[in-house]
């Protein structure tokens, strides 16, 4: 119940205030009600998520809260932000850093700073925002250059379209190479007899050390 107020009366002993029992009994009854008030009061931080609530403790009748204070190494480098339910703090330093590396350097940024990444030769970065994702595309057609660096594989796949090898045209490498020696037949019985009957070949002349002259002839 609500604690009652011991009417005093106007004046002294005037009679229109309680009397002494009256006002005793009014007396025990708020001591009664504020006894049976046993909840004491405390400060709970939100319960959602992990991390360091902002309420530390109670001494006595005072509430004790952790302070919001910028790392003293850093300065004026840290901002608040309420979440949007209201339940949370979120805490961001601008010192924060982020490192990138290839095994052997490595690259140190603020998280305030913008670093770029760029392909060289053929490669490609792509960077997409709604999937907040970087991707990194080399593609041989794009390569203006090419040069490799030990044997190339090609997996038994045929290599077509080729327009030269060591400069030479593949034309010239056809016609080099492009024999047709016709169709076989019972008439001819090893090479040189194709040799003999498709083809005009002057073997020459012949030199001995005994200054012996042998004169092959044409075929």
């Amino acid at each position: 119940m609500a604690l009652q107020s011991i009417n005093v009366g106007l004046l002294a002993n005037d009679g229109t205030g309680d009397d002494l029992r009256e006002a005793f009994i009014k007396i025990n009854q708020n001591f009664d009600d504020i006894d049976l008030r046993t909840e004491s009061t405390t400060a709970q931080n939100a319960a959602v998520g992990a991390g360091f609530g902002t309420y530390k403790e109670q001494v006595g009748s005072i509430l004790y809260f952790r302070d919001l204070a910028p790392d003293p190494l850093y300065p004026g480098t840290i901002a608040i932000r309420v979440s949007d339910d209201g339940n949370s703090l979120y805490l961001r330093s601008a010192q924060a850093t982020i490192r990138f590396t290839d095994g052997t350097n490595t690259l140190s940024s603020s998280v305030e700073q913008v670093v770029t990444f760029e392909g060289t030769e053929a490669a490609r970065i792509t960077v997409d925002n709604n999937t907040r994702t970087v991707s990194v595309d080399s593609q041989l057609v794009r390569e203006t250059s090419p040069a490799l660096s030990n044997n190339l594989d090609v997996q038994n796949n045929n290599l077509v379209n080729i327009q030269k090898i060591n400069d030479v045209a593949m034309s010239e490498v056809s016609r080099a190479f492009g024999f047709d020696f016709g169709s076989a037949t019972t008439t001819r019985t090893s090479i040189i007899d194709w040799v003999i009957n498709n083809i005009d070949v002057d073997f020459g002349t012949v030199e001995s050390a005994t200054d012996q002259t042998v004169d092959l002839g044409s075929i």
